[in-house]
This record gives structure tokens, sequence and C-alpha cells, in this order.
């Protein structure tokens, strides 16, 4: 039997569950809630379930609270050993603020080492300060200004893809003028009974609560979109491997009817079962790979957050629980072409594919 943390009476329940529910910073509206739970009678374990805390430190705060009272629910992290209390307990002791001298900051050792304090306003100061350390720019060198922001708000390897991904296009059209050409995009995704944790909306005064049971078991949600119309497949795997992806291929080409009447142009990162010389890639599929680390350039990221949504604060018991769920909720995507077209089509991303007429314009 799980045996129960004696908590003082210092406070009554009543009191407790007030402070929790009107604490304003989390940390310490965690550790009231902690506390309110332990006078209602509950186990370190069951606290430890759902609220996150460790058993260990569930009994930590319980021995704190119990010799300091509620004076001992302040969170220490808060306070500097090198500059002493706070400011408002400093006011209450008379004590006065530290000086910069005593802060033993690297900033205060550059600036008394050159003679001037901490804000460079001593005479003998030196000029322009650079890096926010009191270090002087050397003679005769100006700063350099910062680098300008892209225009637009795209990202210069945006530019580089759309040098290759429109003439793969032409290409592509050209080889097979009779035939109709798509862009689409996939991404794998690992989910599992590793809880996913968000913030939702609540009335005010009330706390959410999301069970949280680390295991590790995961599945593998690969998706494949069309941004310019919003259509979506979905693959769930137990794992990643070149055998897999290539049995995921095989399924997309069909699912997605790639022939001699439509052809697929199909964009992907460079994980290592996606490149591998070894990979059968279906006919009437081509890929483009992405640039190396560049997932903003992938729509296919854009679709986690839609489907994470059935998985968010919620326990699973099993991971079949837990695929179940997942697979109602890639079914559900697929009847709403426009949420996953509002999130996946880019500014930048061809909308239509025609094969080009006669030589280029100069």
């Amino acid at each position: 039997m799980a045996r129960r943390i004696h908590l003082a009476a210092h406070l009554s329940e009543a009191e407790l569950e007030r402070r929790y529910r009107t604490a304003k910073d989390g940390i310490l509206r965690g550790w009231w809630q902690i506390l309110w739970l332990l006078s209602r009678g509950q186990t370190a374990k069951a606290i430890a379930e759902s609220t996150g805390y460790s058993r260990y430190w569930i009994g930590q705060l319980a021995k704190r609270y119990n010799e300091q009272g509620p004076r001992g629910m302040i969170d220490r992290r808060r306070t500097d050993s090198r500059r002493g209390p706070p400011a408002a307990l400093r006011r209450a002791a008379g004590r006065p603020a530290p000086s910069a001298a005593g802060t033993g900051s690297r900033r205060a050792a550059l600036e008394r080492s050159r003679g001037g304090g901490v804000d460079g306003g001593a005479a003998g100061s030196p000029g322009p300060l650079s890096g926010g350390l009191g270090v002087p720019d050397p003679p005769g060198r100006t700063p350099a200004p910062p680098p300008p922001a892209p225009r637009g708000g795209r990202s210069r390897r945006s530019g580089s893809v759309q040098k290759k991904l429109r003439p793969l296009l032409r290409q592509v059209k050209a080889a097979f003028p009779q035939a109709q050409v798509e862009l689409w995009a996939m991404d794998e995704h690992r989910v599992g009974l590793k809880p996913i944790l968000r913030k939702v909306w609540v009335f005010d005064g009330h706390r959410p609560l999301a069970p949280v049971q680390h295991r590790y078991e995961w599945r593998y949600v690969s998706g494949y979109v069309h941004p310019s119309s919003g259509r979506t497949l979905w693959h769930i795997g137990t794992s990643v491997s070149i055998e897999l992806f290539a049995a995921s291929l095989n399924a997309f080409a069909q699912q997605a009817g790639a022939g001699p009447s439509k052809q697929i142009v199909l964009v992907l990162d460079r994980a290592g079962w996606h490149i591998s010389p070894k990979l059968r890639v279906p006919d009437h599929v081509h890929l483009l790979f992405l640039p190396a680390f560049s997932p903003e350039l992938q729509p296919a990221e854009h679709l986690w957050p839609l489907s994470d949504t059935a998985l968010v604060n919620r326990h699973f018991a099993t991971i079949d629980d837990l695929e179940d769920a997942q697979a109602e909720r890639c079914v559900a995507l697929q009847a709403r072409p426009d949420l996953v077209r509002s999130a996946t089509l880019f500014s930048w991303w061809p909308r239509r594919i025609k094969k080009r007429q006669g030589p280029r314009r100069r």
C-alpha cells in the first residue's frame, strides 16, 4: 500500500486550494497544487503522475513546508549569490545595494582594468564599446553594420530550391508531354507514449491537468501532401528503414495514381534511407532533395502541428491505442484539404506546372 506524506496543519485545505488557484507564478502555483493534493490525502505517486514532479521532490517540498510553513514556499532559484538578496528584501533589511566591484562579472573586471566604471562614464574610460563587455574597438575600425534582413520574409534557401525545382518540373513535363505533373512533399514524424504537452485555453482560476507517464514505444508517421490542393496521404510504421520507405513509396505511387498519364515529383529531405543507392524508386515518381538542414523549406513539416492535436495532453495505455487515435486524426485531415492547404502552401511553391513554350526571354 502506498504511504501518504504527513502535512503539518499550517494552513487549511481551503486556503491551500485558494493559494494554488490564485498564484500568478507558474512554479509557485505547481508547489501549492502539490501541497493542496497532499492535504486531500493523495499519495506522492498519484501526485507525481498528475503533476510531472518526482516523488523525491514532492517529499522535499512537504518537508520544507512542515518545517518553515508558508514562508518556505519561495522560489529560491531567483536569488543570485553574487548580487545578494533581491531589492525588496534589501530594503526591508536596511541593506544597501551591492556595488559593481562586488559582482565579480567579467565586464566589471575589464572596466576596472582600464580605469573606467561599469557604465563607461568615468574619466579615462574607453570610447565606443563592442560586444557589451567594455572592450574598445581598435583604432581606425568602424563597427560592422548588422546583416540586412531578407526581403519579403523569404529565405535565401528558398531561392536555391526554386532554381532546382522549376527546371526539374519542366524536364519532366517535356519528357512526358501528354502526362499531368504533380508536385508533392513528404516527411516522417515520430510519435509515441512519451506525452506531447501543450498549453490550452481554460477559464480564469483553473489549471488543466495532463497525466504524464514516460514510456518509450514509438510509431513513425509518413505524411505526403500536395500543397496546391491540400490533398494528403498518410502511412504509419513501426520504424524507419530503406525497405519500409520503399514500401511506403510504392503505396504512395498507387494511391496518388502515378503512371504514364501522371508523373509525380516528390520533395523530401536527405535522410539516410531517402538517399540510399539501395532504394528502389517506383516508376513515374521523381525525387527532389532539399538542401541539408533546411526543414523550413519542407511543406510537410507543417503537417505535424495538425496531426498531433489528437495526441496532445493525452495518456494512452498502449501504443496500439495511440496508433488508432493518430489514424483517426489523419483520416479527418484528409477531409479538410483547405486547412492543410493554408498550412503547407508556401508563397514560392509552384501552383501550376507548364511546359516551356519557346526560348527563355532575355
